[in-house]
């Protein structure tokens, strides 16, 4: 570039003046916080994000109900009875559930095939020789496979645009390894172990399903066909899945603006965190319902998240509990109670450090699950004590409708107790949201937030918390 153009364009004196008048210029006047018009943020955010995401999702949704369809249609006669060879399902699933991965994650998709087929190897070889260690080896193959992806075999960007899909797969697997060395199963022929890990209905957005309510699942897909409620079902989980999506992308941003007090917008950039994880459960709720997954013997209950339980907390205890059920269940029962014999510290440890490597080596998301695990223990122990002090219902935990305590939930103290609880949790859940700084490269992450974040609001986070220690 000819940098005299400029010398020659303007003099000294001129670029004197222009400089004048930009250090006197006042950015306070600048509408740039300004709330636009709600037809406008209907027709520029709203519309467009929708018809994005139902762009991307509608080819899965079509392939979880074509493979319902297929397995029920081609597998029964008149009568209900089935009359496909019993490996025919399982294919269908595997084969489905293959498109639907490389739909979405193309050349990537090969992470996600290599962990599934060594999985087997690793599978098979341990259960013919140490079956009652299956899990624990398992285990370990996960968190090798996991680090040196991370670290080393993947580049960075095409590991994390899988690694949804990865944490689902290492889930099916430990659990599916923990149900044989304890012997609530027996060790799965290559075709249903192909249509479990790989169903179309999980294998990107989960949930988290055991092998055994797979195989269940199979069977209702053969013998039982399609309901209304069924149908009720799927159509709740798209509208509340668009409804989460559109306050997470749209809503939040609009009603709170930046120029707000600084802690609405920490609760505001943490809540959209939060409602967009809420859309994927849907999603999730979504996908597996149209595969005939989560039926009982009553209804399709199938749930993910619980928003509700999430946004207005009795404790955090419900937080955790109600942000992810199937994985909650995964960690309490394959992580939890397996390190629980060795003390209950030790236990709750392993599981947030589980749950933090699932999610990859990040420090975000470690420093999130383990100051969630800190202060979840903090306040269980804190308001156990003042429950058995003050003979109320004032516990991390809704007590049961016949509880022995004198002071019951309807009670004005006890109702006034929860109600700051539930406030102190809504801090954190703001606290918490602030380790999340999407904008800044992840070499740079544990520098800005311990000089930028923790001087303020994570700070203040901190020392509430160490009150409760107290």
């Amino acid at each position: 570039m000819d940098y005299d153009m400029y010398d020659d364009m303007y003099d000294e004196d001129m670029l004197q003046d222009m400089m004048a008048q930009y250090g006197d210029y006042e950015f306070d006047d600048v509408e740039e916080y300004a709330r636009i018009p709600f037809k406008e943020l209907i027709s520029s955010c709203v519309i467009p994000t929708i018809s994005q995401a139902s762009h991307s999702l509608f080819p899965i949704y079509l392939m979880c109900f074509v493979f319902k369809s297929t397995v029920y249609l081609g597998g029964s006669d008149s009568k209900g009875e089935p009359v496909m060879p019993s490996w025919f399902p399982h294919l269908t699933s595997a084969i489905f559930g293959g498109m639907a991965l490389y739909s979405i994650f193309e050349k990537n998709i090969v992470y996600i095939l290599v962990c599934g087929v060594l999985g087997y190897v690793i599978l098979l070889m341990s259960y013919r020789s140490c079956r009652s260690y299956s899990g624990a080896v398992m285990s370990l193959f996960i968190v090798t496979f996991i680090v040196l992806c991370e670290l080393v075999l993947v580049q960075r960007k095409d590991w994390h645009n899988v690694r949804g899909a990865q944490i689902i797969l290492s889930m099916k697997l430990i659990g599916l390894a923990f149900d044989i060395s304890s012997e609530k199963t027996d060790m799965p022929r290559l075709d249903s172990y192909l249509g479990y890990v790989f169903c179309v209905g999980t294998v990107i957005f989960g949930p988290w399903t055991s092998y055994h309510d797979y195989t269940i699942a199979v069977h209702q897909n053969i013998t039982r066909g399609f309901s209304f409620a069924w149908l009720l079902k799927v159509i709740r989980s798209i509208i509340l899945s668009v409804v989460c999506l559109t306050v997470s992308t749209c809503l939040t941003q609009w009603l709170i603006l930046d120029s707000g007090e600084k802690w609405l917008v920490a609760y505001r950039d943490a809540q959209s965190f939060r409602f967009s994880h809420y859309f994927i459960c849907f999603v999730a709720e979504t996908s597996a319902t149209l595969a005939g997954l989560g039926f009982t013997e009553v209804m399709w209950g199938l749930t993910v998240s619980k928003p509700q339980n999430v946004e207005l907390p009795r404790s955090l205890v419900d937080v955790v509990t109600n942000w992810n059920l199937p994985m909650h269940y995964w960690l309490k029962n394959y992580v939890f109670l397996v390190a629980q014999p060795y003390g209950v510290v030790i236990a709750v440890f392993f599981t947030y450090a589980a749950s933090s490597l699932l999610h990859g080596l990040n420090f975000q998301f470690a420093a999130v699950l383990f100051s969630l695990g800190f202060y979840t223990y903090v306040e269980s122990i804190f308001r156990g004590k003042l429950s058995r002090i003050f003979n109320a219902c004032i516990g991390a935990r809704k007590c049961k409708e016949e509880c022995a305590h004198e002071y019951k939930y309807n009670h004005p103290c006890v109702i006034l107790t929860n109600l700051i609880f539930g406030a102190l949790s809504m801090f954190h859940l703001a606290y918490l949201g602030l380790m999340f700084d999407n904008s800044a490269n992840s070499e740079e992450i544990v520098s800005q937030w311990l000089q930028s974040k923790s001087s303020n609001q994570l700070f203040t986070g901190s020392v509430v918390n160490i009150n409760n220690c107290c």
